[in-house]
């Protein structure tokens, strides 16, 4: 991609997302000391609705639309890989399996407790209490 790019010398890069979904292509390019406009998703897709295909989303539709976006809109910035962004979304998943997993298991235990304490187990329990 980076060798058919250069032929245009003096163009740009306009990427819808990049600094979310786009941000492995916003990084390799900024690696080439790469500008990239940062189209948000909902002015494309405002551009696409009101061209001529009607809204219709498809590949080609998607770039068109991104295009005109980042040659028309005033104020769009310039993507900037922020490494601290980058490493919390890598974590955020990793949190969100670790929550998930300590509600299953306080669930699981409530089951057992269910069983074990007559009127069920009560609220607020600490771990101790459960022991």
């Amino acid at each position: 991609m980076r060798r058919f790019a250069r032929r245009w010398t003096d163009g740009g890069w306009a990427i819808e997302g990049a600094t979310g979904l786009g941000a492995p292509l916003t990084r390799r390019l900024s690696e080439d000391d790469v500008d990239v406009v940062d189209v948000p998703a909902k002015l494309a897709a405002r551009v696409r609705l009101l061209s001529t295909g009607h809204g219709h989303k498809s590949v080609d539709a998607d770039a068109v639309s991104v295009g005109i976006a980042a040659l028309t809109a005033h104020g769009l910035d310039t993507a900037r890989m922020d490494t601290a962004v980058t490493a919390l979304r890598a974590i955020a998943p990793h949190r969100d399996d670790l929550v998930k997993t300590r509600t299953q298991t306080v669930n699981r235990l409530h089951v057992v407790l269910t069983h074990l304490i007559p009127a069920g187990a009560p609220r607020g329990l600490s771990a101790d209490r459960a022991a």
